[in-house]
């Protein structure tokens, strides 16, 4: 009963730690001197290839847009009623296949034993015997075992611009901000909430410093 106890408990354990799951994010930001998160803000793509009427695109953008609102601006469906226009993008490349050497744990000592065997007199007499004894298991690494991996690159950008310099050649850049994250999803739809939930920490963060952060995550992938 002991045995199985130590058993369960390990088991339950282990199971607990696989289930534990984050997104590792690195985000940079820069800001404009005179900025503040304030003010209205139309969100549209950064990205000529990809269609604001996008499904997709859709999706992510009002993700953006509740970022956005919990930090002090307020979203507009018209850009020019619109005091910043920000200009969304995200990607995720092909991916990197590597190699892993994992290690493989399991008993390695203790539990029950067996053993039997025969005596020898002096006398020439003999006798045999057998029995079971019991000791407290051991665990540990019992070997390694090679797999392949996939690892996969994505980022979200977002760019803000003063709505009145929009349309020049050179627009007022009030706000810049980067996410990355490489991870073993290829999905980025997956991983788009915790990206987000990592650039809008503690925003406004300091401008120009580079922030790692591990995001819990219930990543389905």
């Amino acid at each position: 009963m002991l045995r199985l106890s130590i058993v369960l408990i390990l088991s339950a354990v282990l199971v607990g730690c696989a289930g534990m799951k984050v997104v590792k994010t690195q985000s940079t930001m820069f800001y404009d001197n005179s900025y503040q998160p304030e003010g209205s803000v139309h969100v549209m793509s950064g990205d000529m290839d990809v269609s604001n009427n996008s499904l997709e695109f859709k999706t992510y953008k009002s993700k953006l847009e509740a970022k956005l609102t919990s930090v002090g601006h307020t979203v507009t469906d018209d850009p020019n009623d619109a005091q910043y226009i920000a200009f969304f993008t995200y990607g995720i490349d092909d991916g990197k296949e590597k190699n892993l050497s994992l290690a493989q744990y399991g008993q390695t000592g203790g539990g029950t034993t067996y053993s039997s065997g025969t005596v020898n007199s002096s006398g020439g007499g003999s006798a045999t015997y057998s029995g079971t004894s019991y000791q407290m298991p051991t665990y540990g690494q019992v070997g390694t075992t090679n797999i392949k991996i996939t690892t996969y690159k994505r980022i979200i950008a977002v760019d803000m611009v003063d709505a009145e310099t929009v349309a020049n050649e050179e627009p007022r850049i009030i706000y810049e901000g980067r996410t990355k994250s490489t991870g073993t999803c290829g999905v980025i739809g997956e991983v788009i909430d915790e990206m987000f939930e990592a650039m809008f920490t503690d925003f406004p963060s300091e401008s120009g410093k580079n922030r790692t952060l591990q995001i819990p995550s219930v990543v389905d992938c």
